[in-house]
């Protein structure tokens, strides 16, 4: 989790970002890295599969920080990117039947947070308090978006037979 400095900074390191400071990408990285890559093993499980999803989120974050219309969402914005490329390699390994059972309209009619919650808890199968942590939220509202999220897809499901 960031502190209110490190924030800070990385607001400012975005803006030099967008004036093709190449320093500011490096700094950038270094406050991040950590967080990214804790993230990314926390989906993933493994740690070249982890490496190799870190170098292709900033590799993302490289080509498109320009398109990010406010630097105070750059760490929300990193999250996402490391969401969406652990979510594909996650997918690609296809580990679990889970996700063969789910049409993926289903998965995407959902939030960006209940797809997320949803697919850390019942296709990593990470717990409620693993979730918390590695998104920096409480327990009980990852337990509420689950629910949420549940309820939303059985919905789809219900009006889909009739």
């Amino acid at each position: 989790m960031f502190n209110k400095a490190d924030t800070n900074t990385i607001q400012k390191l975005v803006v030099g970002l967008w004036n093709d400071d190449s320093e500011c990408f490096a700094k950038l990285y270094q406050l991040t890295v950590d967080d990214t890559y804790n993230f990314c093993r926390l989906i993933l499980s493994d740690d070249k599969k982890s490496r190799q999803a870190v170098t292709e989120i900033y590799s993302v974050v490289l080509k498109n920080i320009i398109k990010l219309k406010d630097p105070s969402l750059f760490i929300a914005w990193l999250r996402r990117i490391a969401f969406d490329v652990c979510y594909e390699k996650a997918i690609e390994d296809a580990r679990m039947d889970l996700y063969s059972l789910l049409h993926p309209e289903e998965l995407l009619s959902l939030s960006f947070l209940e797809r997320e919650i949803f697919f850390l808890h019942d296709f990593v199968g990470l717990s409620e308090k693993e979730i918390a942590n590695a998104l920096h939220i409480r327990n009980k509202f990852v337990l509420e978006i689950l629910a949420s999220a549940r309820e939303h897809m059985t919905k789809l499901r219900t009006l889909q037979r009739i």
